[in-house]
């Protein structure tokens, strides 16, 4: 389940919205004062769109938002992960209010552009316990690539990988991903394409953004089977473990938002109401590939000093030790 795109190519251009504007009011002006609860999580939700829509449109925000509301406490005070239909509704209602309203006043970039060429296997290897390679088919050319994963990462990164995968989707496709070999999330996989190694900066972006999955996702941050906890935050097949680095990443980025993006998850209209919460576009995906990303650029980039929330992410993961030693040794390899 967690075979994921690293680097996809977008729809970049962005239709300029040439209507005129309405005049403009902040959800902090005071259209439900009596609900600042309601208040705060439609500011959240509108983003960048929160004080550029007229008297009206907020309105309307705000009447679905106040519905919305107490469902979502009650959901929460039951530690239900899944939306009632109704609770379902209002957010499937209130997304297409935003991606409207980001249309009109922001652009439209369209959808993700995904594509999934058919790959062709080269070769696979075992990663035996010394860290080394034993062939299990195709051609054994390939300990190179390995050699060239292993001297980005600090010294046993790669301990908790059994099968090193070899193959080719053309250039400028999938790099790299990685991906569980059982259902507990305890031995994982590594996939590389060396049609793509060559671009070293894209290849360092990509192990890293991947190797990150691994560090977030493996058995000793994720529970696989679990049953969903509102509590924790959860993918199909997944409950991230309590205190993990997901699940405190999710509490302290994604609750107010989560739901509007998986309401539409192939529509740009996200990322351009929250460009500034976001280390790259792709991070807007979901919280996983948030944290991957986020994970990738606080090894690559100075600490940052800013008030962003993509700044905040970066500087969140300050607060594990073992990350910052991760980070020091990553950046020592890297000459950095």
């Amino acid at each position: 389940m967690v075979k994921r795109r690293a680097l996809l190519a977008l729809l970049p251009l962005l239709l300029l919205a040439g209507c005129k504007q309405p005049e403009k009011f902040s959800t902090s002006s005071g259209v439900s004062v009596e609900n600042p609860a309601a208040d705060a999580l439609a500011s959240a939700q509108l983003g960048e769109l929160d004080g550029l829509l007229s008297e009206a449109e907020l309105a309307h925000v705000h009447t679905l938002v106040e519905q919305l509301l107490p469902l979502r406490q009650t959901r929460e005070a039951e530690a239900r992960w899944q939306l009632s239909t109704e609770e379902a509704n209002l957010v499937d209602r209130l997304n297409r209010l935003y991606e409207r309203y980001t249309l009109k006043y922001l652009g439209g970039g369209g959808s993700w552009g995904y594509a999934s060429p058919a790959e062709r296997p080269l070769a696979d290897y075992a990663v035996e316990p010394d860290g080394g390679l034993r062939l299990t088919s195709g051609e054994d050319v390939y300990r190179p690539l390995w050699a060239q994963v292993n001297a980005l990462l600090p010294e046993g990164a790669l301990d908790g990988f059994s099968r090193f995968t070899v193959f080719t989707d053309g250039l400028d496709e999938t790099l790299a991903y990685v991906s569980p070999l059982d259902d507990t999330g305890t031995r994982w996989e590594l996939a590389v394409d060396p049609a793509d190694a060559g671009e070293l900066d894209w290849f360092t972006e990509t192990v890293l953004h991947e190797y990150t999955h691994y560090l977030t996702l493996n058995d000793t941050q994720a529970d696989y089977g679990a049953p969903e906890s509102g509590a924790r935050y959860c993918e199909e097949g997944m409950v991230a473990r309590s205190g993990s680095y997901l699940d405190d990443f999710y509490h302290t980025f994604w609750t107010d938002y989560l739901h509007d993006r998986l309401a539409n998850p192939d529509s740009y209209g996200f990322y351009l109401r929250h460009q500034a919460d976001f280390v790259t576009d792709y991070a807007s995906t979901d919280p996983s590939e948030d944290i991957a990303e986020s994970f990738t650029y606080f090894v690559l980039w100075d600490a940052p000093e800013g008030d962003a929330v993509w700044e905040e992410k970066l500087n969140f993961f300050y607060r594990y030790p073992e990350l910052v030693e991760f980070r020091t040794q990553a950046r020592a390899r890297l000459g950095l």
